[in-house]
């Protein structure tokens, strides 16, 4: 096996074929509904309950985070304040992307077993966050309903080879493994005295 995880072969072209004979080309031996079946029938039950938990935890961190700043970041010393906000910035995003995900959930009728609830409650949180809801959730549905069209799926379509630049070749090429092992080999290197002095002080 090559170091990029796929199986060396000989000849010119051994590689491109070794891809080409692992990527799926024909329909798969099952559907979705047999997958469906597969799953505990518990995992599809929605509770309203959990479900609030959620929403009530994300915007008590997200408050507390908010309050944290606004109160005593105005107290530290500059070279900390600048540090602080963008580290502010980064868990406060982390935080609202999770309101946002459970947003997501109620446009896809997860959030609990009334649609006005998950409506309503997808309705705040997105448009807390600035983000349209209701046509969000048809063009989103659209979307789930025509997954990997080229024809009819409205995002992740990729460009016709007539529209895509020269350079982008080099720039999509995938990284060597040899400078990947290279970079490996000089970060274990790089650790090495500090894992020495690590280890003295134990």
């Amino acid at each position: 096996m090559a170091a990029n995880g796929l199986f060396a072969s000989s000849g010119k072209h051994g590689g491109k074929e070794s891809r080409i004979k692992r990527m799926p080309h024909g329909k798969p031996p099952f559907t979705l509904g047999k997958i469906k079946k597969a799953i505990q029938p518990h995992c599809f039950e929605r509770s309203l309950l959990l479900s609030f938990s959620y929403v009530v935890y994300d915007l008590c961190i997200s408050f507390l985070l908010c309050y944290i700043a606004t109160t005593y970041f105005d107290l530290l010393p500059s070279p900390l304040s600048c540090v602080a906000w963008p580290t502010y910035w980064i868990l406060q995003g982390s935080i609202l992307t999770g309101v946002w995900v459970i947003s997501h959930e109620c446009g896809h009728h997860a959030f609990s077993d009334y649609r006005w609830v998950d409506d309503t409650v997808g309705l705040i949180l997105h448009s807390a966050l600035l983000v349209p809801y209701f046509s969000w959730k048809y063009s989103h549905r659209r979307h789930h309903s025509n997954t990997g069209s080229l024809e009819r799926d409205e995002v992740f379509v990729p460009k016709p080879k007539s529209r895509i630049a020269w350079y982008s070749k080099y720039l999509n090429k995938p990284t060597r493994p040899s400078f990947k092992s290279w970079c490996h080999t000089s970060a274990r290197l790089a650790l090495i005295p500090s894992l020495q002095r690590f280890r003295s002080t134990l």
